[in-house]
């Protein structure tokens, strides 16, 4: 504790209490990625728990390797014809109105 007081230049209740404040701000993380796994939260309801943005959320969760999207098969299907069909009229509309 005298090490890190002496490093970040506060007193050691100081430095108690930030190691305190990361402590809860990683457990909370952690149980919302949980809850978020096993389907208890939405990524906006884990990022309202943990106290973080949506973007922060997806970002956390995306660097442990877990998708921060839920799309099922027919939703996945439908999006790709969707896709596919941007593409085609993209190559027969301008992309510019003035060209």
């Amino acid at each position: 504790m005298k090490e890190l007081s002496e490093i970040l230049h506060s007193s050691s209740s100081e430095v108690v209490r930030m190691a305190m404040e990361e402590g809860v701000k990683s457990l909370r993380m952690k149980i919302a990625l949980e809850n978020y796994v096993n389907e208890g939260f939405s990524l906006c309801r884990a990022a309202e728990f943990a106290g973080v943005s949506i973007q922060q959320m997806a970002r956390y969760i995306a660097e442990r390797g877990i998708p921060f999207y839920r799309l099922g098969l027919e939703e996945s299907k439908r999006d790709v014809k969707e896709a596919e069909g941007w593409l085609k009229n993209a190559h027969t509309t301008p992309l510019c109105l003035l060209c």
